[in-house]
């Protein structure tokens, strides 16, 4: 549970390529349980580190996995302290950044992050509201990015009042622009709404620009995209027009 996992400052990361990536990151491993049949894969890392191993086997995996088809590698690892004391970077450094305004789906949020990883965003800047980023489903969505794109929580209110007028601000918003017909800044905050209740209107108020991706079905269809769809639609755009 989140609470727990913040109060011991430690969580789990499963799966062979997020154990993987995990290793070579820069994150401090704190223990590696592993089945005897995959050691071989991890020995030369955990050596070099010098992190504790311990043997299982497939039963006593089901019983430490958070998941019901648990995979035959499981690290324990220590959050960063930049992640438990909220402290964030310089978000006047350019680049994109994006936004999260209480995002609740594990998967949702994995996929947001390794996009944000994909497309070179320098933080992903979530609300107190959104799913922890170190809950099992969210590390496992990741698939490593989490090792690598700062993942920061804070009060997004008080930090956009506090950059008012000293970045661009966009919003993914139904009445918006078409985000494929207006000019965007490569310089910004993209701010990315619930799954169902959109962006709240707390976070509108300090929106430039909101920006609507069309839909191009000639029949009624889908009311709205999948928030880390919608996201990967629009990162994808800012970074096309970079290549103009």
């Amino acid at each position: 549970m989140k609470k727990y996992r913040w109060q011991s400052g430690e969580f789990t990361a499963e799966g062979e390529k997020v154990v993987d990536e995990l290793l070579d990151s820069p994150y401090s491993v704190k223990a590696l349980f592993v089945t005897a049949d995959r050691y071989a894969l991890y020995e030369h890392k955990v050596l070099a580190k010098g992190i504790p191993v311990a043997l299982v086997t497939p039963d006593e995996m089901k019983r430490l996995s958070s998941f019901s088809t648990p995979s035959p590698v499981l690290a324990v690892a220590e959050i960063p302290a930049q992640d438990v004391s909220g402290e964030h970077p310089v978000t006047e450094t350019p680049g994109l950044y994006l936004m999260l305004d209480d995002i609740r789906d594990p998967g949702n949020l994995g996929t947001i992050i390794r996009i944000a990883d994909w497309f070179g965003i320098r933080a992903v800047l979530c609300s107190e509201g959104c799913v922890d980023c170190f809950n099992p489903k969210v590390v496992q969505a990741t698939m490593g990015s989490l090792f690598r794109i700062p993942v920061l929580y804070q009060d997004n209110v008080g930090l956009l009042g506090a950059l008012h007028g000293r970045i661009t601000v966009y919003g993914t918003l139904l009445r918006g622009d078409n985000i494929f017909e207006t000019s965007l800044n490569n310089h910004a905050i993209i701010i990315i709404g619930n799954e169902s209740q959109g962006i709240s209107e707390k976070l509108q108020h300090f929106i430039h620009a909101g920006l609507f991706i069309p839909s191009y079905s000639e029949t009624p269809g889908a009311e709205s995209l999948n928030a880390s769809v919608a996201c990967a639609i629009v990162c994808a755009e800012f970074r096309r027009r970079e290549q103009r």
